[in-house]
This record gives structure tokens, C-alpha cells and sequence, in this order.
């Protein structure tokens, strides 16, 4: 049994937009560096980067300082594996970095990042000894076309994804909408975890929003999908798909299913005594989280770890999975649970 973290990250560059096939230039996004203060009122500059999308800035400064540069942005695949070894990480699921925000509103835009996204995942898997594997990138605004979609993503399974990488907002949609019912069924026929991560996809509620709620911005988009799949029942329609939730803790999770069940008595509906179980859901647990009274409320069937590696915000802890192996305040067999047993059953990792 492998120690896997399930959220990894990668920074994208220039590189990656190199699988942009040659109809798609247009849409490369270019590197915008602006100056801007940096608030210590001593009239001191500092650059800040963005990507800019069809004329849109989409920023990217969140790179995490505390891990090799060549490692962090896949210059050197095997220098992120020997700082693997070094942290205890036998598997990382990667996630992007540019798609935590909303991009464009335009399809084939949309279509041509994310195919060029998902084929540099594809090459990084192919040079890592199966160790890097990753959550593909949906081309949503094309589900309108299910069999476009089903297409890319049967090309990343092939390819080393183990999971679709999802918002807890996508098109300006609840999660729930029925308008992703056929990409959760490719989930399913594919045997791909659906994994809503810490983002958003609305522009709409994006853009509505200051810079400085990005508590609101991208966390709690995804306990409204917690919440929103199991007061509309998605697990018993889609039985197959395995949720996990990413990069918001999980000390949460408790109060949460007491506001299912009382939605759902609302309705005339009883939910299950144990709803985590059959409802396929797995969370990121992560250091703030009071694991004990966790461990007591949830127990430890559902949860699991990440280090947010690469970035530098409020979940990061490059060292998560060494820090809960070492620790010794854990019952030993919830902790290999939450670092190999549980992963491995969401991601089908053997």
C-alpha cells in the first residue's frame, strides 16, 4: 500500500501551452507582470504575474516558496519525486493551478486550454513512474456535446488521470444541476473520482466578490457541493461515483450532515445513519482540524490528506503526510488509513 497525497499541485508555464494545437495559438495565454505596492508604506514595488486569457488577467502568484522551483513547476519531474521520497509521499494527485478561477465564458477556448492542460499532465505522468497522477480537466462548457467530453476524458485515463477535477461552482451552476448529470456518468463508466476542489467556476460569483474574501470565494463553494449532492440524493442516482472534497479541511463535515438530515426530513426523506459511507464521500482532513474529535465524530473511513504542494495559502503544509505519520497522538490504524487506505479506494490507486 502506497502514502498518497491527494492534492498536489502544479504551476503552470509557458511550457505547458505548448500542446495547443496549431489552429488553438490564439488562444495561448501570455505572462502580464505589473508592479504594484506591497504595502509597508515605505513606497516599495513588488511584481505581481497574471496569466491573461482572452483579454482577461487571471492572476498566479500563488507558488509556494518552500519547495524546489524546478520540482514545483515540473522542470524537473525527477527532483519532484526525490522531494517526495524526502516528505513521505509515495503518490501525488495533481491538481491545476490556473483553473481555481474562472477562465473564459468561451467553449472552444475552454476546450483548447484544457486539452492542452490535460496533455502536459499526460507527459509529466509518463516521466514519473506512475507516482504523478492527476484530476483531468473538464472542458465543461462543452457538455452540451456529451461524446466531446467523454472523448477527452477517456484520453486521460488512458493517460494517468485518476479523477475529474471539478469547483464547487461550475457555469455559473450548483453542482447539482442536472446539467452535469452526463459528465457524472462518464465518471462513473470511466471509474474516474469526481473531486470538487477549492475554487470557483463562476465568473458571476467571482467577480462580484473582493480579492480579500477568498474565504468565501474558494471554500465555501465547496461545502454548498457537500451539501447540495446529498440533499438532492446524487449518490443513489449515480452509485458509482466516488466525491471528494479538497483543500478546505474537514472539521466542518459534522455539522454539515446534521443540515442534510434536516433538509431532507424537510422533504419527507430519512437519510442514512451513517451518510459519508454509501454516499461515496471522501475530505481532506488537514492540520488546523481537530483530528481526535474528528476521528470520534466521523470516524476515519472518509477521511484523507494533502499537502496543497506548490502553493502557499492556508492549506499548505508541504510536510502533511511525514507530520500525521510521526506524530503518534492518532490511533495507527486511522492514520494509515487516511494516508493510504482511503486514497486508494477514491483514486483506485493499487
Amino acid at each position: 500500500m502506497k502514502t498518497i497525497d491527494a492534492d498536489g499541485h502544479v504551476i503552470e508555464t509557458p511550457r505547458t501551452w505548448t500542446f495547443l494545437r496549431e489552429h488553438e495559438r490564439a488562444f495561448c495565454p501570455q505572462i502580464y507582470a505589473r508592479d504594484r505596492r506591497d504595502g509597508a508604506g515605505d513606497g516599495a514595488r513588488a511584481q505581481e504575474d497574471y496569466w491573461v486569457v482572452g483579454g482577461k488577467l487571471v492572476t498566479k502568484n500563488n507558488v509556494g516558496k518552500d519547495v524546489p522551483a524546478e520540482a514545483r513547476d515540473m522542470e524537473d519531474i525527477r527532483r519532484r519525486l526525490e522531494h517526495m521520497d524526502q516528505i513521505g509521499i509515495d503518490v501525488q494527485v495533481l491538481y491545476p493551478t490556473i483553473f481555481l478561477r474562472p477562465v473564459t465564458v468561451d467553449p472552444d477556448v475552454e476546450f483548447a486550454l484544457a486539452r492542452a492542460y490535460n496533455r502536459w499532465l499526460a507527459d509529466i505522468w509518463s516521466k514519473s513512474d506512475n507516482r504523478l497522477r492527476w484530476a483531468a480537466v473538464p472542458p465543461l462548457l462543452s457538455l452540451i456535446d456529451p461524446g466531446k467530453v467523454r472523448a477527452e476524458l477517456e484520453y486521460c485515463k488512458e493517460h494517468g488521470a485518476c479523477a475529474i477535477f471539478m469547483r464547487g461552482l461550475e457555469c455559473d451552476r450548483l453542482i447539482n444541476d442536472r446539467y452535469f448529470f452526463p459528465l457524472y456518468e462518464i465518471a462513473q463508466e470511466l471509474d474516474l473520482a469526481v473531486t470538487l476542489h477549492a475554487g470557483v467556476g463562476s465568473a458571476t460569483y467571482h467577480d462580484c466578490l473582493p480579492r480579500t474574501a477568498a474565504l468565501m470565494i474558494f471554500k465555501f463553494p465547496v461545502l454548498g457541493a457537500f451539501n447540495a449532492i446529498l440533499e438532492d440524493e446524487l449518490p443513489a442516482r449515480f452509485p458509482g461515483v466516488r466525491w471528494a472534497f479538497v483543500e478546505a479541511s474537514a472539521q466542518w463535515v459534522p455539522y454539515l450532515l446534521g443540515e442534510v438530515r434536516l433538509r431532507l426530513a424537510r422533504r419527507g426523506r430519512r437519510g442514512a445513519d451513517n451518510i459519508l459511507g454509501p454516499a461515496n464521500y471522501y475530505i481532506t482532513t488537514q492540520k488546523t482540524d481537530d483530528l481526535n474529535w474528528l476521528l470520534r465524530e466521523i470516524g476515519d473511513d472518509n477521511l484523507i490528506i494533502g499537502t496543497d504542494y506548490g502553493h502557499r495559502d492556508s492549506a499548505t503544509e508541504v510536510e502533511a503526510l511525514k507530520r500525521l505519520a510521526e506524530d503518534g497522538s492518532y490511533p495507527a490504524e486511522s492514520v494509515r488509513k487516511i494516508l493510504q487506505d482511503n486514497p486508494s479506494k477514491l483514486f483506485a490507486i493499487s
